[in-house]
């Protein structure tokens, strides 16, 4: 694609590029008219877009930035189409182009970010609003939620200019399209050719159902440990927790920070707990995470801690490296699935985190490329039957889906890495883990009611 030559449609001068709306599209692209099927794990995350920023302390050159994003699009035709139909089983080379509009804000950039915690080992948890991030991202209106439309962008971008110093970038794209893991990717794309670097690894567009075998057998039901339901087109049917969420939907969300020596702490602990066997810190502090969190809803739902009930653990997992062949780092599209984990209630409370942290591990591992290719099956023949394919919840919101965003965002250099980052997928049954600046350990994120989310702090940060 080298070849190519990106060109602006803008409606401003851009010798003035504050307070204005661009349009981004590629010149003469030769895959125009064409489409790029969505995969069945694109069409499994359909429904919302990911919002995402990134904080520098240098004041970028937005017009440097325009140019920089002109010639990394080239790489990313999908990103300047559009669905094909609602609901859509396509992406539409269509050159319709990305959004990208820039912005100077009279506020300071200490103040966007005074709401994450601070770098350094002693950083205290911070409560905030849930829109926090709003400000410094694309306007979601006709994006979120992503209703499948022809007409909206896969991709928009925000570039703010703060006063007295420091750049935002913000960044909304449609999950169907991709997963924070390839979009973290795209920018870093993005950062590469501002500084004139080769875009390494190259991203990867094939994303069609390579990871099912052409002769596997039709599917009617899904896979052993796969919680998903098959919904038939045209039939509207709620999420099952639907009629709790006026009771647990909040305004807040946190952030807990953990340093990288605690986490190492919390795993040296776990794994002496445990006769044999491997955990990851990853495992240990999932574990933790789900206890508080099934620990704060039974609070607020007014169920016993020795309950019956089912919670789940939907933990989101990256599949680039377990499929046969591996996907690749530079896989452009959904590379992630769910894996399940149930205990009942008042096992969950009662059990010590390494013991939960065994379970999830369990559970990981039998996520195989056979597992996958499996699942990827039944998804595939039933999107194919015109069947929407989603997660199956339940009725007291003890499903918590809890995501390891274990990705590179401090690589998105623009001569000079981010010094803060953050997200805004906040939803009460979601739990985000984020690597922490300078890589030491990991804030967890989680949102909800004021007392929910200083609940959630204390039982996740207790001994």
């Amino acid at each position: 694609m080298a070849e190519l030559s990106p060109t602006v449609t803008a409606d401003a001068d851009r010798t003035d590029l504050s307070d204005r709306y661009h349009h981004l599209r590629l010149h003469d692209h030769p895959q125009t008219g064409g489409s790029v099927r969505l995969s069945p794990y694109d069409l499994a995350n359909l429904g919302r877009a990911i919002p995402m920023v990134f904080f520098y302390e240098a004041t970028l050159d937005p017009h440097l930035l325009l140019n920089a994003l002109e010639k990394t699009l080239v790489l990313y035709p999908a990103f300047c189409g559009r669905y094909d139909a609602t609901p859509p089983a396509a992406i539409s080379l269509s050159n319709a182009g990305v959004g990208v509009f820039t912005s100077t804000v009279p506020t300071t950039l200490a103040a966007a970010i005074a709401h994450l915690p601070a770098a350094g080992e002693d950083a205290a948890w911070t409560s905030f609003a849930v829109d926090a991030h709003v400000p410094y991202v694309p306007e979601k209106e006709a994006m979120d939620p992503d209703a499948g439309s022809p007409e909206a962008p896969l991709v928009a971008l925000k570039i703010t200019s703060f006063e007295g110093g420091g750049t935002a970038i913000g960044m909304l794209a449609q999950h169907g399209v991709v997963d924070a893991d390839a979009q973290i990717a795209f920018v870093r794309a993005w950062s590469l050719a501002y500084r004139g670097l080769p875009v390494e690894p190259a991203p990867d567009h094939d994303r069609c159902d390579c990871l099912a075998a052409a002769d596997a057998p039709p599917a009617d039901a899904p896979p052993a440990g796969c919680k998903m339901v098959a919904v038939p087109r045209g039939e509207v049917r709620p999420p099952e927790f639907a009629p709790v969420m006026p009771k647990i939907k909040g305004a807040r969300a946190c952030a807990v920070p953990f340093s990288a020596r605690a986490l190492k702490a919390l795993k040296a602990a776990a794994s002496a707990e445990l006769a044999d066997g491997f955990v990851s810190t990853d495992d240990v502090l999932s574990a933790r995470v789900w206890q508080a969190l099934c620990a704060v809803r039974c609070e607020q739902l007014g169920l016993a801690a020795d309950s019956d009930e089912v919670t789940t653990c939907s933990r989101a997992t990256n599949i680039r490296k377990r499929t046969e062949p591996p996907l690749g780092a530079g896989y452009c599209a959904n590379g992630v699935t769910q894996v399940w984990s149930e205990l009942a209630v008042r096992e969950l409370l009662s059990m010590r985190p390494s013991a939960v942290a065994r379970r999830l591990r369990a559970d990981l591992q039998a996520l195989t490329p056979q597992a996958i290719a499996a699942r990827t099956a039944w998804l595939r023949d039933a999107q194919r039957r015109g069947c929407a394919t989603r997660q199956r919840f339940d009725a007291h919101a003890l499903t918590f889906i809890v995501s390891s965003w274990n990705f590179g965002w401090e690589g998105a250099d623009f001569g000079g890495a981010p010094i803060r980052f953050e997200h805004g997928a906040f939803v009460p049954i979601v739990a985000v883990l984020v690597p922490r600046p300078n890589a030491d350990g990991v804030d967890v994120y989680a949102s909800g009611t004021h007392d929910a989310v200083e609940q959630f702090v204390r039982l996740v940060t207790a001994p």
